[in-house]
C-alpha cells in the first residue's frame, strides 16, 4: 500500500510560524557612523580645519587705487536729471496699469 504524505491538519497544521524579522537599527547606525567618518575625513584633509583653538589671522584689505579714491570724494549723487524741465516735459503714452482686453480664442485648439 502507497502512502500520501499530506500536511498535519487542525487548527494550526497549514500555520507556518514566520521567522523574526531582523532590525533595520543596525545597518541605520553603520550607515551614520560612516557618514561622520566621511565628513570628519573631509574636512580634516581637504579643508585643512584643525584642532586649534587660536582664531585665524584674516588679511586685511588690499588698498585703493586712485580711481576709488576719487570715487569716495564725490560728495553725492546729483538727480539733476529727473528734476530737469526736460524730463518733466515727456508726454506719458497709455494709461497705467495697464490692463489686456483679450488674451486669445476662447479655444486655441479649433481650426479658423
Amino acid at each position: 500500500m502507497i502512502t500520501i504524505p499530506t500536511p498535519p491538519s487542525g487548527t494550526f497544521g497549514s500555520y507556518k510560524v514566520a521567522p523574526p524579522q531582523k532590525s533595520a537599527w543596525p545597518y541605520l547606525i553603520i550607515a551614520a557612523i560612516a557618514v561622520v567618518l566621511a565628513a570628519g575625513y573631509y574636512f580634516f584633509f581637504y579643508k585643512n580645519v584643525g584642532l586649534s583653538l587660536e582664531s585665524p589671522v584674516i588679511a586685511p584689505a588690499p588698498s585703493l587705487t586712485p580711481l576709488e579714491e576719487k570715487l569716495i570724494k564725490i560728495p553725492k549723487f546729483s538727480l539733476e536729471v529727473v528734476d530737469s524741465a526736460f524730463y518733466k516735459s515727456l508726454k506719458i503714452y497709455g494709461v497705467l496699469p495697464v490692463v489686456a482686453d483679450s488674451l486669445g480664442r476662447d479655444n486655441p485648439f479649433i481650426p479658423y
